[in-house]
């Protein structure tokens, strides 16, 4: 669903914005007598049983006046054509699973009013949920604390509360394919990298407020439903109730605006250019009637009374008879594109959309079959119908639509590692990427020091005694090898004895002494017994005399200052 607009005009009707982005949910037929407040609560078109002919469609088909998005549920006649009399672009495809790559990527981040690359959601998510318009009747308090609304007939509000209180509960999946998304990344990215911002997984929950504003009925001058400026507004006036004044505050907050059965909030009942839901930011220039709205840069969405819409919007996707399936999978998919897109008003867009300008949730939206199809997601306070979402790291990294589970990792990898060749004790640089986890770092298999870790190097001391071989890198998300070896220079610690007998055996112990070359005691070469990575042991020469002890290897010397040979 949608996020921004173009202005268009109509006859007796103030600009309106049209989507720009998204996966926006056409309406048939059924809501051009809900357009003037008049419909049915509950009304539906028919079904898969009695209209055949009912597809998703290709973005921009069927001469959708969205620039982009999926445009589901358009029921049509035998001869191929929509009840609204738009052929088909191209002919249309039941769409069942995506193409691989068709990853979405990162915009960059909006840069403006206080926020500085804010794309994404990067703290607990908080959704702040909003009934607005006296229509709702009167409110009472259900089960679980739910409030509950006298003119609400498929109990639209309750199945709300109990999505977002349970979002991040009873170990569902589902919200883990969104933390793979991230703000810091460079601009076009498609994957990110430990240490980039990325979005949490929302632990406990994600409802942060319900608030019944009935001080107006939802109505605008149409009488049949607030333009997307006043939606903003009442967006700042829930973020103003709820205490968030300013930009801080906002970061990781949505405002949910839930209008009333039998209204039409933005034009959504249009039989031309409807939709089920829109998401936006209170800045965005071309909101219709009146353009951005002061006060901090609010995400909100605008959500209306889905179950108006019946089958057109989602009603029985998945269960019998499913009222309100499409209306959770409506919020499901807004609260998904705004975390991952959380402040669409620039251009290019700052969050995580594809090549064809389509959101996380857009490109999953309505799969009955394939990859992450429509499913009843089990929280810890209910179950609700919730959609896939697009995730990059699906299918072998190919991209996938995802019902949930831990499609990414940030898998860790060794570039190079600086000195290539150091004595016991010395710090050594590993670089690469996805380090900053980093538990332990070996030296062929030798454990050294952690000093310092980020995600692009990690810093250890070379352990005593410690051989030639690979480095590891242990993070909690794997381990990697190095491709080259670690060379380990010598170095000596102690001798035994301190005074020793000419031809008599030394040993020395250090670090990096196997396989010496040469050893030698006062200047006289002694000969080598035997020699492990961190003791060696040699016979003293007849004629050796006291001095200096030196043991060469490979990679380099080591020496101590005196041995008595007497």
């Amino acid at each position: 669903m949608d996020h921004r607009h173009r202005p268009g005009t109509e006859t007796g009707r103030a600009l309106r914005r049209l989507p720009v982005l998204g996966a926006v949910l056409l309406l048939g037929s059924t809501l051009g007598a809900v357009a003037g407040g008049t419909g049915p609560a509950g009304a539906t078109t028919p079904g898969p049983s009695d209209a055949p002919g009912v597809v998703l469609t290709v973005p921009t088909a069927l001469g959708h006046g969205y620039r982009h998005g999926a445009v589901p549920r358009r029921t049509r006649d035998v001869s191929g054509v929509d009840v609204l009399g738009h052929q088909p672009a191209g002919g249309a495809r039941k769409v069942t699973g995506r193409p691989s790559k068709l990853d979405v990527r990162y915009g960059g981040g909006l840069t403006a009013g206080g926020l500085v690359g804010a794309g994404v959601t990067t703290g607990h998510p908080e959704v702040y949920l909003v009934f607005m318009g006296s229509q709702w009747g009167t409110q009472s308090q259900g089960p679980s604390n739910r409030a509950l609304f006298g003119n609400d007939p498929d109990a639209f509000a309750p199945a709300l509360q109990t999505l977002y209180a349970g979002i991040g509960t009873g170990g569902e999946q589902w919200s883990g394919t969104m933390t793979q998304y991230c703000d810091g990344a460079p601009v076009g990215a498609t994957v990110c990298e430990e240490g980039d911002s990325q979005i949490p997984y929302p632990t406990g929950g994600v409802l942060a407020g319900v608030w019944y504003d009935n001080s107006t009925a939802a109505t605008s001058e149409e009488t049949t439903g607030l333009t997307g400026h006043q939606l903003a507004a009442e967006a700042e006036a829930a973020a103003t109730h709820f205490g968030n004044t300013s930009q801080a505050s906002n970061r990781d907050a949505q405002y949910v605006i839930a209008s009333p059965t039998g209204t039409d909030p933005d034009g959504w009942a249009d039989p031309a250019d409807g939709y089920c839901a829109y998401h936006d930011d209170t800045h965005d220039p071309t909101i219709d009637g009146g353009g951005a709205v002061s006060g901090p840069i609010v995400a909100f969405t605008n959500l209306p009374y889905v179950p108006d819409a019946g089958y057109d919007c989602g009603a029985g996707d998945l269960n019998s008879p499913g009222t309100l399936d499409g209306a959770t999978e409506a919020a499901n998919h807004e609260y998904v594109e705004t975390i991952t897109d959380q402040f669409p008003e620039s251009d290019p867009v700052p969050g995580w959309i594809d090549s064809g300008g389509e959101e996380v949730a857009d490109l999953c939206a309505y799969h009955e079959t394939g990859p992450g199809p429509v499913f009843n997601l089990t929280m810890g306070d209910g179950t609700v119908a919730v959609q896939g979402i697009w995730s990059n790291a699906a299918g072998g990294g190919t991209g996938a639509c995802s019902d949930g589970g831990p499609d990414y990792t940030y898998t860790p990898s060794i570039t190079a590692f600086s000195p290539a060749s150091a004595t016991a004790g010395s710090v050594v640089t590993v670089t690469g990427e996805n380090l900053g986890t980093a538990t332990a770092v070996l030296f062929d298999g030798t454990p050294g020091s952690i000093t310092s870790d980020a995600p692009g190097t990690v810093t250890a001391t070379v352990p005593a005694p410690a051989g030639d071989g690979v480095l590891s890198v242990v993070t909690s998300y794997g381990t990697v090898v190095s491709a080259k070896a670690f060379e380990v220079a010598p170095s000596l610690a102690a001798a035994s004895p301190t005074v020793v007998a000419p031809g008599g055996l030394l040993t020395l112990t250090g670090s990096g002494l196997g396989a010496a070359k040469k050893v030698t005691v006062g200047g006289r070469k002694a000969v080598i017994v035997s020699d492990a990575v961190g003791r060696i042991e040699v016979r003293v020469s007849a004629k050796a005399s006291s001095g200096p002890v030196v043991v060469t290897t490979k990679y380099g010397s080591a020496s101590l200052t005196t041995v008595t040979v007497s």
